[in-house]
């Protein structure tokens, strides 16, 4: 007698794509094993690194409520003054990381622009040096959970725009 394969429940993040009727694939990496094993075990499935988003929640200098979300590459750098003079804002400073849930509903790395979008339509800015990649990877809600999109579908979806977050 042969064992089903066990399938993953969906998370909200998927179920909000679904809804969409944008196409997908589930990932699953181990980042809590370290960025060295996760980043091998995506460039064993094929993807590069500049495809994988991280998601950063950043807090402007227009009151305790200004939040903003930047997606940029998980090996590259975010420069917040750079952020501020592209928004027109004063300062930009990072989301106090204690206080995350509260402010997105997500633990510290499993931030996604897709559920902040939904659920607390923060303005969400990419990384204007992902704009030639086709297709990238967004955390699904969970550590260690991604889906890898089309970057046009998610940019349309969470109604982002495009930045310059770091010097080229």
């Amino acid at each position: 007698m042969s064992k089903k394969k066990k399938q993953l429940k969906k998370t909200n993040e998927e179920r909000i794509l679904d809804e969409n009727g944008l196409v997908y694939s589930e990932l699953q990496f181990n980042w809590l094993a370290g960025k060295e094993e996760a980043l091998k075990a995506t460039a064993a499935e094929g993807i590069s690194e500049e495809s994988i988003l991280k998601t950063i929640v950043c807090l402007g200098s227009d009151g305790p409520k200004d939040y903003l979300v930047i997606c940029l590459p998980i090996v590259s750098e975010i420069d917040l003054k750079m952020v501020a003079r592209e928004l027109g804002k004063k300062q930009i400073h990072l989301a106090d990381n204690k206080k995350l849930i509260k402010i997105t509903g997500y633990i510290h790395g499993a931030n996604t622009p897709i559920g902040i979008h939904a659920a607390k339509d923060f303005p969400i800015y990419f990384d204007q040096r992902i704009k030639d990649q086709s297709e990238i990877c967004v955390s699904a809600g969970k550590v260690g959970r991604s889906v890898r999109m089309q970057l046009s579908d998610l940019v349309q979806l969470v109604e982002g725009r495009f930045i310059q977050v770091a010097a080229q």
